[in-house]
């Protein structure tokens, strides 16, 4: 039986994925005119359309490895990955918010919420039954 706080990592990794996943939606006519404004970029027509795709569906991918192994595996190494992907987050928003990259319409604010589900997601994982659920896989390596 899994402990609460992995049901609840659950709960608000997944929704934190999909938040992220409406966002780059909600973003992806500014994310393609900005695309279209960089000379670089322009140049690669279609193409930087299907990579900017492939860049969001990997995020996605790598994001629900990471759920998998955190909440059925019990992986530690994939839980510190994902608290270094977390703190990344958090201090580009940061960033974001110190330059003026980050504005308050709704791709903002649904970032916003995209990474504050993520953090209370990893707040989860250093409960005192999360590190039960941690421990059996710690004891496995060292047998």
């Amino acid at each position: 039986m899994r402990p609460s706080s992995i049901v609840r990592f659950d709960r608000l990794y997944l929704a934190s994925i999909a938040v992220g996943l409406i966002g780059n939606i909600l973003e992806w006519p500014v994310t393609m005119a900005r695309l279209a404004e960089n000379p670089d970029t322009a140049a690669l027509g279609s193409s930087a359309a299907v990579a900017a795709g492939g860049m969001i569906v990997v995020g996605v991918v790598i994001a629900l490895l990471l759920w998998f192994f955190i909440a059925q595996r019990a992986s530690t190494v994939a839980k510190w990955i994902l608290v270094v992907f977390t703190v990344f987050a958090i201090g580009s928003l940061a960033v974001g918010f110190s330059t003026g990259a980050v504005i308050l319409d709704t791709g903002g604010i649904v970032r916003i919420v995209a990474v504050a589900l993520q953090a209370a997601a990893v707040f989860f994982l250093f409960r005192p039954d999360a590190a039960a659920w941690f421990a059996p896989a710690a004891l496995e390596d060292e047998a």
